[in-house]
């Protein structure tokens, strides 16, 4: 007798919800606080509700008591514990007074005070980050900074995904600002998007702020700095892209016309995202006491020292006028980011001294400049 294969049959959305409220129990009632704590409580929702369902629901309340601009508190980094506190007070719970309500004041005075005084400070935001205009009917053209703008928060979209997801799906700011061809400035506007989010954990994780330690409860110590250290990325990473993507001003032609035309035939990489740098104007390398080149493909830092006063120059596709003799070429093995950004934040003395500092064998360069190598430095 042939024995035949059970099929698993995948639970639906609907039994894996009453699994959960099997588990956690059902939605917290009037009755709640009698035999659970408000970290319990704050963990239920936590658990069963997602960011955009807690977002409403404060929109909800916050709309029912008349803040003007509640409806943008979704694109704000607003903590989900002000709407698990709004949906308690809503439902008639009787929670707990705080060690920090004043005297003889009732938990649901104290919240209900707190919670008010967090929206006005929000509606208040929202107010100045998206400001009424002064008349509806003239249509105004935008300005330069509003355009920015518009693009920082169509860019943001996925980048809050990417936070709600940390944990689970890897992600690379980086990458994703050069995919979509995001300007300096625009990437530029990034960083302080998120430092109010860094702020709210760090608070939570030293305790400074009890509510915010008690909303961000779902994580442990190493969770939290985990988490700051992701979003700090972010913000690095944008940095790093801002400053990458600066606007190069037209020099006046008078006196860069001739060293623009002798690097016209010079080939080079534009961008090594992996290693997060761009090459620079290939025309400054003209009249250039030292220069420095990575080839992205073979990991080779290149040092080249001018012969002269003259400074190094520049025919078809090779570097003229260097010392054989102190000009070297070195792998980076392992400390590649490190000796990138040694090079690119160092001055002249640590220039002079950072193909030392390279522990590897020497070689010599040969002048020629090929379209795997960036143009890193000059000075």
């Amino acid at each position: 007798m042939v024995k035949r294969k059970v099929k698993k049959v995948k639970k639906t959305k609907a039994q894996r919800k009453s699994l959960d409220e099997m588990h956690y129990g059902p939605e917290p009632d009037v009755n709640y606080f009698k035999n659970n704590s408000l970290i319990d409580y704050f963990n239920w929702y936590n658990y069963m509700w997602d960011k955009k369902t807690s977002m409403q629901v404060l929109i909800n309340y916050a709309n029912k008591f008349g803040y003007k601009n509640a409806t943008k508190f979704k694109k704000m980094m607003i903590p989900n514990s002000l709407a698990y506190i709004a949906q308690g007070l809503e439902r008639e719970l009787t929670f707990p007074a705080p060690k920090k309500a004043e005297e003889g004041e009732v938990g649901n005075t104290y919240y209900h005070r707190f919670l008010h005084e967090e929206l006005r400070k929000y509606n208040k935001k929202a107010l100045q980050h998206w400001p009424p205009a002064i008349n509806q009917r003239l249509k105004k053209r935008k300005t330069v900074q509003e355009y920015i703008e518009a693009k920082v928060q169509k860019l943001l979209a996925e980048v809050d995904y990417a936070i709600d997801s940390w944990d689970v799906e890897k992600f690379d700011m980086y990458k994703y600002l050069s995919d979509n061809k995001a300007s300096g400035a625009v990437a530029k506007k990034i960083p302080q998007e998120y430092q109010e989010l860094i702020d709210e954990v760090n608070m939570a994780l030293d305790g400074t702020s009890k509510q915010l330690k008690e909303a961000y409860s779902f994580m442990n110590v190493s969770e939290k700095r985990a988490f700051i250290n992701f979003v700090k990325k972010i913000q690095t990473d944008s940095e790093r892209y801002a400053e990458n993507h600066k606007p190069v001003r037209k020099p006046r032609k008078a006196k860069q016309f001739t060293a623009k035309e002798k690097v016209s035939k010079l080939n080079f990489l534009e961008e090594d995202v992996d290693n997060q740098i761009t090459s620079i104007d290939p025309s400054k390398i003209i009249g250039a006491e030292i220069l420095f080149l990575f080839n992205s493909k073979t990991n080779q830092l290149s040092y080249y020292q001018a012969f002269d006063r003259g400074g190094l120059d520049v025919k078809g596709t090779t570097i003229k006028n260097f010392d054989t003799d102190t000009s070297a070429v070195k792998k980076l093995g392992a400390k590649t980011t490190h000796f990138l950004d040694r090079v690119l934040g160092g001055g002249k003395i640590v220039l002079n001294k950072i193909m030392n500092e390279v522990n590897s064998k020497a070689g010599n360069v040969t002048g020629r400049v090929n379209n795997n190598m960036i143009i890193l430095k000059v000075n």
